[in-house]
């Protein structure tokens, strides 16, 4: 394991996890969650969260372990300034934290010469690589990375030392036998899950138009409706607990794309709890082609990122009949592997990726009671929200009789 030697007070967290991109989220989620359970104080939220950045600074300065994710592609980005997240790395070097640069397999690992001043002593930190395909040992090689400051390991001692005396304490009045104590010290010792989550809910509300005699008119757009060339959609969604949402529309020839996030918002999958969304996005309506068509809409709600669509959110889409047979095979894999309920009944207990079990005792927050969207004549129309229960995943499918 690394030293630095440098002494620090108590503070909130022995770790602090910097995600310098959207793109690192569920690498750095893996990674807290691992070393929460090996017993680790971690502090991981997004760079869009609600914690004010000076506060994100303090807490990156106070903590004894720094674990900065870099950026993807070269090192190159590390020479521009202003991004929010050199401003944590600036904290802890300025404070001596123990800082491990972490890379991921296949990208260059090694920083750019040319750096911000504040960022000089970066390049001599310590260096690790994340494989999601070698996951346990890029783990475990992170870990030991990590501190071993007097301080950090003293206060991990008197933790343990403290749950030693309680278990003598409750030893001697229960009157147990001198062979229990190694169970109860598995017991004790065994890191906590994550508390239970409620099942994940999806809210949504579908808004249609076609011009009518030269008048545009709104029509329902439910499961079965009939529509043709020409006619305008909008989908309107939210979800009852922070997660990451995705809306795809599958056409009469098969052909899919991504309606949410849009490829201008790549990584903005995540959404969060009871606030609206809307695809297309920025008041954008959908057309219905005349000659391809519509054939299914698709809003996927989910506790985890979905691989396959944050490959479709990814990728450029070509328009060679292959590309678009594979495009909609991940769509068509989504759906059958989603833990709804309902195209893949899970066992009696499910869980989260970040290990959190689902309690389906548990009341899910409420979501918007509606859902208003302006149509072309400037009328804004309000329906009422349809609720899709789910558990780790929620999908509401709607699918149309397309009419040229």
């Amino acid at each position: 394991m690394a030293t630095t030697g440098h002494q620090t007070p108590e503070a909130e967290y022995d770790v602090f996890v910097c995600c310098s991109e959207p793109g690192r989220s569920e690498a750095c989620t893996t990674l807290a969650a691992y070393l929460t359970r090996a017993g680790f104080r971690v502090f991981f939220e997004p760079g869009d969260g609600e914690i004010p950045p000076a506060e994100r600074r303090r807490l990156a300065a106070s903590a004894s372990d720094f674990i900065l994710f870099l950026p993807s592609g070269s090192a190159a980005p590390l020479g521009s300034t202003g991004e929010w997240w050199q401003e944590e790395v600036a904290a802890a070097l300025a404070t001596g934290r123990n800082i491990i640069r972490v890379s991921m397999a296949g990208e260059p690992a090694a920083v750019a010469h040319q750096v911000p001043r504040a960022l000089e002593g970066l390049s001599s930190q310590q260096a690790a690589v994340y494989d999601p395909d070698r996951l346990a040992e890029s783990l475990s090689v992170i870990q030991h990375c990590l501190s071993t400051d007097t301080i950090v390991t003293d206060r991990h001692m008197m933790r343990r030392t403290k749950r030693w005396f309680l278990a003598a304490g409750l030893l001697v009045l229960a009157g147990f036998a001198a062979q229990t104590i190694p169970i109860l010290y598995r017991e004790w010792t065994r890191p906590k899950p994550p508390p239970p989550v409620p099942p994940f809910v999806l809210h949504w509300s579908a808004f249609a138009e076609r011009e009518v005699a030269g008048l545009p008119e709104e029509f329902p757009l439910v499961a079965g409706a009939s529509v043709k060339g020409g006619d305008r959609l909008r989908i309107a969604f939210s979800t009852s607990a922070d997660g990451f949402a995705y809306v795809i529309g599958k056409d009469a020839r098969g052909r899919v794309w991504v309606l949410f996030p849009t490829a201008a918002l790549k990584g903005a999958s995540r959404v969060r709890a009871g606030r609206s969304y809307h695809a297309p996005v920025d008041g954008g309506w959908l057309t219905v082609d005349p000659q391809s068509g519509l054939d299914t809409i698709y809003v996927f709600g989910s506790y985890d990122p979905l691989q396959n669509l944050e490959e479709l959110v990814e990728e450029t889409e070509i328009g060679t009949a292959a590309d678009i047979g594979a495009r909609r095979v991940l769509v068509d894999q989504t759906v059958n592997g989603l833990l709804d309920g309902r195209h893949h009944p899970p066992g009696p207990r499910v869980w989260t990726r970040s290990t959190a079990l689902i309690d389906q005792s548990l009341q899910p927050a409420p979501g918007p009671a509606t859902f208003s969207a302006a149509l072309a004549n400037g009328q804004t129309v309000i329906h009422s929200a349809t609720v899709v229960p789910g558990l780790v995943n929620a999908l509401a499918e709607i699918k149309v009789s397309f009419t040229k």
